[in-house]
């Protein structure tokens, strides 16, 4: 079964729009990453819940392993938020794989384990028509063994 039977969520910003338009989006998506498109609806990358997090939150978190020491400064928190809810998301998308809609469920399944993603991109020629999660995926295959 090609990933053009399943239903895929195609929820998209374009390039231009600014974080906060983009984590509207993401936020009343069904999938943890959304595609980042040009004019043409060409994938220009993905973002993710994980992009959110290092973008509104100090980047040092990601080198360490507690926080403990670290004083809860609300007002450079929310500095660091006001200063990216402005920023383009072109800026802050991230490159990755993209699946043809002619793929099959068992390439898509392997893609999304050796890349680590939770969603991916699934594309008609260039065109994006949707994001494939790993919940997606797997929801359509376990519904089909109910049905078999």
């Amino acid at each position: 079964m090609a990933l053009r039977d399943l239903a895929l969520d195609n929820t998209s910003v374009p390039r231009t729009a600014t974080l906060a338009e983009a984590v509207a989006a993401l936020f009343a998506a069904s999938v943890p990453a959304l595609a980042v498109v040009d004019p043409d609806s060409r994938v220009v990358g993905i973002f993710s819940e994980a992009d959110l997090l290092r973008a509104v939150f100090p980047g040092y978190l990601a080198e360490i392993h507690h926080t403990t020491f670290l004083p809860d400064d609300a007002d450079t928190l929310d500095e660091l938020a006001s200063r990216a809810r402005s920023r383009p998301i072109g800026e802050l998308a991230r490159r990755s794989e993209v699946l043809s809609v002619d793929d099959s469920q068992l390439h898509a399944a392997e893609r999304l384990m050796h890349t680590g993603e939770d969603a991916l991109p699934v594309v008609d020629g260039t065109r994006f028509v949707g994001m494939l999660s790993v919940a997606a995926l797997c929801h359509a295959r376990l519904d089909r063994a109910r049905d078999d």
